[in-house]
């Protein structure tokens, strides 16, 4: 059994200038490349799990988000990186009515594209980790049994304090400080 390290996109490797969608939209958040070097050189399988409800909203496609990744890989592979596996999840409860166009248990804190990651790479949740920007980014991680780190964005502000301190989890400027505790 592989482990992971799950990655929410925007506001955790990406800055979250809401609704990125574009190469030229992409600014990568302080010591995203240096984090994702450390996971590779430890052994982490990398899972980029985002939700992405620009599309059902209509604001651009999947096939727009899907450019962006492929323009992603290939920068990282300028340093000789990779993200192992990209999922996303377009529905949202206000935008993709029934029938729905998307699978609603992918969207966050929904545990589909989680469990889709785990079966493709054979991972064990015990054995892996989740850091995102928003309490629906950690709760899967809290049911799964990973460990969870939480990233201050323009989300902050907004999100449970009480809920991050009631399950202990830590909270950091950005990914590369959490993989230096590690």
């Amino acid at each position: 059994m592989n482990k992971a390290f799950f990655l929410d996109r925007d506001g955790t490797i990406n800055v979250d200038y809401n609704f990125v969608h574009t190469p030229e939209e992409w600014t990568w958040c302080d010591g995203a490349i240096e984090a994702i070097r450390w996971m590779k050189n430890n052994d982490f399988k990398i899972i980029v799990v985002t939700n992405q409800s620009g599309i059902s909203r209509g604001r651009y496609t999947e096939g727009h988000v899907e450019t962006l990744h492929n323009w992603v890989d290939e920068e990282l592979e300028k340093e000789n990186l990779e993200i192992d596996d990209w999922y996303i999840a377009p529905w949202h409860p206000e935008h993709d009515p029934e029938p729905y166009t998307y699978e609603p248990g992918d969207r966050k804190p929904g545990l589909g594209m989680f469990q889709k990651a785990a079966d493709k790479h054979q991972i064990d949740f015990n054995r892996s980790f989740m850091a995102g920007d928003k309490i629906s980014d950690l709760k899967p991680a809290i049911k799964l049994g990973m460990q969870p780190f939480f990233i201050r964005s323009r989300h902050e502000p907004k999100q449970d304090k009480t809920w991050l301190k009631k399950h202990n989890i830590q909270t950091f400027d950005n990914i590369k400080q959490v993989i230096d505790t590690l």
